[in-house]
């Protein structure tokens, strides 16, 4: 089948998430049945698994399938690192982004971003915020300026809390 084919069933599968689930799962059922191997659709199919269902394991397979096609494919790359962070497998992601960093799959900003996220999950603010404060040098626009301002705020109020537990326990 043509690859104009498979692009339209993806790019209606595209303009319908995430306001029309039901149409994004169709056109996507579509575009992989012409294309099991287009990483676009996979990677969009594991977006939707882990955002819209929360199957954090079938966004991941699906974006392990998208990285075994093109395993420079940053989409792929994102899908993946955000699947492995929900299933807390904190060690397989953090060797994903040693693996995209030596590839420059990832702008510094995202890197950054995702250190910041899987430290904090892991529970070592103090390294987190450091991530965070790094971040700003990488701004693209107020969103994402608002956003780290938010983070830094949520790690502080979180380290705070955790002195206050060790200082009553001592």
């Amino acid at each position: 089948m043509s690859t104009q084919l498979v692009t339209s069933y993806y790019l209606k599968a595209y303009d319908a998430y995430p306001f029309d689930l039901a149409e994004t799962e169709e056109q996507l059922n579509y575009a992989l049945a012409y294309d099991p191997e287009h990483v676009p659709s996979l990677c969009l199919k594991s977006q939707y698994y882990l955002h819209m269902l929360n199957w954090p394991k079938e966004a991941k397979d699906a974006a392990e399938q998208a990285m075994a096609i093109d395993p420079e494919n940053a989409c792929a790359a994102a899908a993946l690192m955000d699947s492995l962070i929900a299933l807390q497998l904190y060690s397989e992601a953090l060797n994903l982004l040693n693996y995209t960093t030596s590839k420059s799959l990832f702008k510094p900003l995202y890197v950054y971003w995702y250190m910041f996220k899987i430290m904090e999950l892991k529970g070592c603010l103090k390294i987190s915020m450091n991530y965070c404060k790094m971040l700003l040098q990488y701004v693209e626009n107020e969103a994402q300026q608002n956003e780290i301002d938010l983070s830094l705020k949520r790690l502080k109020m979180k380290q705070k809390a955790k002195l206050k537990a060790k200082a009553s326990k001592a």
